[in-house]
């Protein structure tokens, strides 16, 4: 071991070296944009990201590739940052976990289109019981359903689009009967047939599949593992729902809805890649836009005189502000900024 390990400490500068020769030679030299003095400094943050995220290439050629791709989106992120707004509420991009993934590569793994559900028209209810009303007569002028301890921990999708198997029942269930259990995602990739496990789906057939089979297990019962395997139900499933129901695709049909719970709702995520922080105003996403992303809508508040929603992603804690992301509510587009009005549901117990 001991002559592997100073072998590794001997080949490992020599091989990051050769990579940052082949690198320079790679630049233009008729060119001075990219000086030897930067593309070494990037080089070395390049080096700094590689350790904070744990990545490890497969050879020279992978490496060389894959810091390209970081110096365009650190060119794409340092170009964009300055034009926002100078307000303290302006949503800020800064390199994080995916920043060694090309835009392509990230719609293809993360983003897959959400169709608006055809089998619950927006405001009816599929639960066959009275539901409590959405009444926004005492609805308070803020709300997180964080702070009232009803919003399990953000977890973390991975290389999955399972998106869709990351709703709201653990919080609609936590708050009926008082008890905040993790209920699994994989249970749901693994068997909700209807949706397309880490090739996206959509949280209302989700919400179907967990009211037929009687129930959803314990996310400790049956772990989440990224990928498709072999369906392992229980019909005796820890937590039970009866139906599900749509929201009206407008800000104040969905806070009427979030003063009583959280809810799952659709968006066009593209903006999301590089968020650091800040309230998103749908600079940057066009009206119009097709849902390709469902996250969990737990709050909302204003700053600065801009109102916003709380939402609670599941690309992990060390992505955006600790897995969430502030987005505007109350703008002029029809569909909400980058169409978080769409898709919107939650199940009912």
């Amino acid at each position: 071991m001991a002559f592997y390990s100073s072998m590794s400490q001997f080949l490992f500068p020599l091989i990051w070296c050769s990579i940052l020769i082949c690198l320079s030679s790679g630049f233009p030299t008729s060119e001075s944009s990219v000086s030897p003095s930067k593309a070494e400094q990037d080089f070395d943050m390049f080096q700094q990201w590689m350790v904070e995220h744990g990545r490890v290439y497969q050879d020279s050629e992978e490496s060389k590739t894959r810091f390209q791709i970081l110096q365009r989106n650190l060119k794409y992120i340092t170009v964009t940052n300055p034009k926002r707004s100078n307000s303290s509420g302006a949503y800020r991009l800064g390199l994080n976990k995916f920043a060694d993934m090309s835009p392509e590569e990230f719609k293809r793994v993360y983003l897959h289109p959400l169709e608006v559900p055809t089998t619950i028209a927006p405001g009816t209810s599929r639960s066959g019981h009275t539901q409590q009303n959405n009444s926004c007569e005492n609805a308070p002028s803020s709300m997180d359903w964080r702070q009232k301890r009803v919003v399990t921990p953000v977890k973390n999708q991975k290389k999955c689009g399972s998106c869709w198997a990351f709703a709201a029942i653990e919080s609609v269930n936590a708050i009926r009967t008082g008890e905040l259990v993790r209920l699994s995602e994989q249970e749901l990739v693994d068997c909700d047939l209807t949706d397309h496990d880490c090739s996206g789906g959509l949280p209302v057939k989700a919400f179907k599949w967990v009211v037929q089979n009687g129930g959803l297990s314990k996310e400790d019962d049956y772990p989440y593992v990224r990928e498709k395997g072999y369906c392992k139900a229980e019909k005796q499933s820890v937590v039970k729902i009866n139906g599900y129901e749509g929201v009206e695709q407008t800000d104040d049909a969905l806070l009427c809805a979030i003063a009583n719970h959280p809810i799952t709702v659709g968006l066009d995520a593209t903006p999301l890649r590089f968020y650091q922080g800040g309230i998103i105003d749908g600079e940057n996403c066009p009206m119009g836009t097709q849902p390709n992303h469902a996250v969990l809508i737990v709050g909302y508040d204003s700053k600065d005189g801009k109102d916003y929603w709380i939402v609670k992603n599941s690309w992990g804690e060390d992505w955006g502000m600790n897995g969430y992301f502030m987005i505007q509510r109350n703008s002029n587009a029809p569909n909400g900024v980058c169409s978080i009005n769409t898709a919107a549901s939650y199940p009912t117990i």
